[in-house]
């Protein structure tokens, strides 16, 4: 019961997060936003059904365009686009132009690719550099991440088959050349069964501390998984501190398996606050779910903030957190009453005051953004002063996939451009456009 006294703590919080419409009008460390008319947007959609995390194998297609305005013509995918499904997973790791990966095919490496558009907007993929394993062995999706050494240099980890060893591998960015690898110093301990398959990986940008946060599984499910924080020293990987996190804290992250190659679950504000996307097990509805929590590492410290939860009254899954400035974050998340698939329409968008802890639908022309179908799903993107918010199809004649643009410094939410029917949007990726 502790858990649901503590969210009943911030539950007089107040929130006036109202964004109007005007109908006509950051990822991984892009440009200058001086420069911000050299970003390209790479938009992924799979057919059928949604894709992420191997649910798809009907075919995942990219298409990159240069805008998202309501201007830009209707993007179209019947006949066009990349199929990336037999070679590349739409979980990666990006900065810049490039992505970086272990593929979907068994190559038994790591691989760096950019897409490239040609005078008539066909896209194609141009492989920048491939490299084999060295000794340690990585599986396609299931990994973490982390950039250090001002981006020169990507950390990657992961458990092995059995869950029991954390594997880490430091990687040039240049050329994918595996300059150290080695284990972490974190066993499963007695009375549990097996760690998290990739656990999250971050870099606090006011300080360069690097954290690790990961689960460890114990023998009778039921009893709940434990969170575990621990700072590494990024030049040795030497384990400095491992904090146990009380389960009426935080059981697990959001996506302890994955890693964020394609949702975004951990997001600092510019006092160097980390906030964690996270669950508990609450029964609010006479069954035990696992419900979503908002916690917070304060800047300076390494332990989660017991009595702080930014995801109050939760109506279920907390899915993605971004920061978009003004104390504010834009999240994804979830209604349990609404169903609980992949495909369920019951994802939506707020906006969370921070000083609040309180949350409010985004809106467009006063009505909010409609629900969307895609638990696998990153469709927003943070990049200078705008935030781009992606929609499903709905079930009207008129209701398109298509984006929203979200004014930061306004609060203002104006539409954008609209994809053709008949696929599943899943993805929006803000890189850096291949001209020089």
């Amino acid at each position: 019961m502790r858990y649901i006294k503590q969210l009943l703590l911030v539950l007089g919080c107040s929130l006036t997060l109202a964004a109007s419409c005007n109908k006509n009008p950051g990822p991984e460390p892009l440009p200058p936003d001086s420069v911000e008319d050299k970003v390209v947007f790479d938009l992924y959609v799979c057919a059928v059904k949604h894709g992420g995390m191997g649910q798809n194998k009907n075919g995942t297609f990219v298409r990159q365009v240069t805008a998202l305005t309501a201007d830009q013509p209707m993007v179209e995918y019947t006949g066009k686009g990349i199929d990336i499904t037999m070679d590349y997973t739409m979980e990666s790791i990006t900065r810049g132009k490039y992505y970086y990966q272990v593929p979907q095919a068994a190559t038994g490496g790591f691989v760096k690719f950019h897409i490239v558009r040609n005078g008539d907007g066909e896209e194609s993929i141009v492989v920048d550099a491939e490299r084999p394993f060295k000794e340690n062995t990585y599986y396609a999706r299931k990994y973490t991440h982390a950039w250090l050494d001002d981006g020169a240099t990507l950390l990657i980890a992961g458990t092995d088959a059995d869950h029991k060893v954390v594997y880490w591998s430091k990687l040039a960015e240049s050329d994918l050349a595996v300059i150290a690898e080695g284990k972490l110093d974190i066993s499963v301990p007695e009375g549990f069964t097996a760690l998290s398959t990739s656990g999250l990986l971050t870099v606090r940008p006011t300080d360069g501390k690097l954290f690790y946060i990961y689960y460890t599984k114990p023998a009778d499910d039921n009893a709940g998984r434990t969170t575990h924080i621990a700072v590494i020293d990024p030049s040795t990987m030497k384990v400095t501190e491992n904090h146990t996190v009380p389960q009426e804290v935080m059981e697990e992250t959001e996506s302890a398996a994955y890693g964020e190659l394609m949702q975004t679950f951990i997001t600092y504000d510019e006092a160097g606050n980390m906030y964690v996307a996270a669950m508990v097990t609450m029964n609010l509805t006479g069954k035990a779910t696992k419900y979503g929590v908002l916690r917070r590492v304060k800047a300076g410290e390494t332990q989660f903030d017991p009595t702080w939860n930014g995801f109050p009254d939760p109506e279920g899954r907390l899915i993605t957190v971004q920061y978009v400035g003004g104390n504010k974050i834009l999240a994804y998340s979830r209604d349990e009453s609404l169903g609980t698939k992949i495909d369920s329409r019951s994802h939506f968008y707020t906006l969370i005051d921070l000083q609040t802890c309180r949350r409010e639908r985004v809106s467009c022309n006063g009505q909010p953004l409609r629900y969307c179908s895609g638990w696998y799903s990153q469709r927003t993107a943070v990049y200078g002063k705008k935030a781009y918010i992606g929609v499903t199809e709905g079930d009207g004649e008129d209701d398109y996939p298509m984006v929203y643009i979200y004014d930061t410094l306004t609060g203002t939410v104006e539409e954008g451009v609209k994809l053709s029917k008949g696929f599943c949007f899943d993805i929006i990726r803000v890189m850096s456009s291949d001209e020089d």
